[in-house]
């Protein structure tokens, strides 16, 4: 008489299921499907340019406006800026008349009040941007929808043309002190930027309120070159209006603003400058 052999479990051990062999086939197919699909989708979106669709995605209302509304997106650029890329003229010996730019702090307005468009900004004689708008006030300074990683955190490069940027040329103008336009400016300035406060304040730096008196306005957000805008329009566009969400606005119904994929411009010739 053979006695069967019993193994005893001691206590507290977990018995590990074993996975039928069909379940097992299921599971490799699943995974294969998964990566041949995941490498097709990446396969597709090389092909298209580097992007099927780009999404820029806002915080709550604050939508930019459709690409085709160039005197509205500059006014919305210059609204939400709280500092520019401002360039110069250099007055240093070593590179006189050498294009020299400076990040400079500004505001168009207090922080959650209506926009004017006209930026203003100190500036002391201790800084080489103030020493060159002494000897020559013209200027340039740019501004970028990626100043707050609005692009960036949605996947588009800063240098794209979907990634709006404006270009504004004028001159800088000082303003009076005791004047309502220096109080309005100066309370911008304080509103933005508290450290401003301090800088005034600062013996020896003579910080002095000036704004940007605009010429011109390049605003560059889509494919084809810049458009120009005028002092005009763009003192006329109404940044604080809140947009109306339309198909032909380039705008979902979710409020993100859709963005068409990349395309290859026609090739044209370039001239040669002699």
């Amino acid at each position: 008489m053979t006695i069967p052999t019993v193994s005893y479990k001691q206590f507290g051990d977990v018995s590990q299921p074993v996975a039928p062999v069909g379940t097992k086939r299921w599971i490799v197919l699943y995974i294969m499907i998964t990566a041949v699909l995941l490498t097709t989708l990446a396969c597709w979106n090389n092909l298209s340019g580097g992007s099927l669709v780009e999404i820029f995605k806002a915080d709550g209302d604050d939508v930019p406006p459709p690409h085709t509304q160039y005197a509205k997106m500059a006014r919305y650029l210059v609204h939400k800026a709280e500092w520019v890329s401002m360039g110069s003229l250099s007055t240093v010996d070593a590179i006189k008349g050498f294009p020299m730019v400076n990040i400079i702090s500004v505001a168009d307005s207090a922080r959650g009040e209506k926009s004017t468009g006209v930026l203003y900004f100190y500036l002391t004689m201790l800084d080489y941007t103030a020493q060159d708008l002494h000897k020559d006030n013209r200027l340039t300074v740019m501004l970028s929808l990626d100043q707050d990683k609005y692009c960036t955190n949605n996947g588009i490069d800063p240098m794209e043309p979907t990634c709006a940027r404006i270009m504004i040329s004028g001159r800088a103008d000082k303003i009076e002190n005791g004047t309502d336009e220096y109080a309005f400016g100066s309370r911008a300035m304080f509103s933005r930027h508290p450290a401003a406060e301090k800088w005034i304040k600062t013996d020896g730096h003579n910080f002095f309120l000036c704004k940007l008196n605009i010429t011109q306005i390049a605003v560059l957000d889509f494919y084809g070159g810049p458009h120009y805008v005028t002092v005009e329009d763009y003192m006329a566009a109404d940044a604080d209006k809140k947009l109306a969400v339309a198909a032909d606005d380039n705008t979902s119904s979710n409020g993100e603003r859709q963005i068409p994929p990349r395309f290859t411009p026609t090739p044209s010739t370039l001239s040669t400058v002699e």
